[in-house]
């Protein structure tokens, strides 16, 4: 019972985990020169209400490099920033970041575990974003998170109209995932969908701009998480330990869109 249970959550997760949840993303230059600097932006909750974004507890950031090392960045937070499209927003994170090899660096944000002490479930949230130095037609890249999200196309080169084909993976292995996509600024026509075990998927890349894929993994699975940060709203405090059934990995790539 409780496998047909979960596999009915992700289905449901598939169709709304997007259209009203509040997202972590990052926000970067895509394709650069070797050795060019840039920040990148660190966003969470709804793009179409800047005002009142503001950041969740951190745990990390980083960039990972092409031949694999991961590099641990600073990332500052700065309230009323001015963003063309935007306007002044209510708080972001940034990063200074430059790329000194050519290849595909990917650029790390780790949100603090969450915990529900109602589902028992621990969370993982990360957002993550690709860099190509050099323009040297890299496709492959890795998060060096536990759940990759993974496509054959460089995502540099990916233009309106095309359809690229995405794998999830935990671990090295396709798992039973849920996913979603669609223009960052709109959140409407998400494309979401289960991928199965072995199954990849298709986005239909119809609009340009930034688009937001995310993906989500629960993994089944006993264990007890000692906590870091006091719970806002009191559930648990610093140090204390509680149990989890679940373990829920969530991730989200940005994607640019050229025209």
């Amino acid at each position: 019972m409780r496998p047909t249970l979960i596999l009915l959550m992700l289905l449901i997760g598939a169709a709304t985990m997007n259209a009203s949840a509040h997202e972590l993303w990052v926000e970067l230059n895509d394709l650069v020169d070797v050795g060019e600097s840039q920040e990148a932006y660190v966003f969470w909750g709804h793009a179409d209400d800047p005002a009142s974004l503001a950041l969740p507890v951190i745990d990390k950031t980083y960039l990972v490099t092409p031949d694999g090392q991961k590099i641990t960045t600073r990332m500052d937070e700065e309230v009323g920033k001015l963003f063309v499209g935007y306007g002044r927003v209510g708080e972001v994170g940034i990063s200074p970041l430059t790329t000194f090899w050519p290849g595909n660096y990917v650029f790390v944000v780790e949100r603090a575990p969450t915990y529900s002490n109602v589902t028992q479930r621990l969370g993982y949230s990360s957002a993550a974003a690709v860099i190509n130095s050099g323009n040297d037609g890299s496709s492959s890249f890795k998060s060096g998170l536990p759940v990759e999200i993974t496509t054959d196309r460089p995502l540099y080169q990916i233009k309106n109209e095309d359809i690229v084909t995405f794998t999830i993976k935990y671990n090295d292995q396709q798992v039973n995932a849920t996913y979603s996509a669609y223009p960052q600024m709109t959140e409407t026509n998400v494309q979401s969908g289960f991928t199965g075990e072995t199954d990849s998927f298709p986005i239909d890349f119809n609009q340009t701009g930034l688009w937001i894929l995310s993906t989500r993994y629960d993994f089944v699975g006993d264990g007890e998480w000692t906590a870091t940060y006091d719970h806002s709203g009191g559930a648990f405090k610093t140090g204390d330990t509680v149990p989890y059934d679940t373990t829920r990995y969530s991730t989200v790539l940005s994607i640019w869109v050229r025209k």
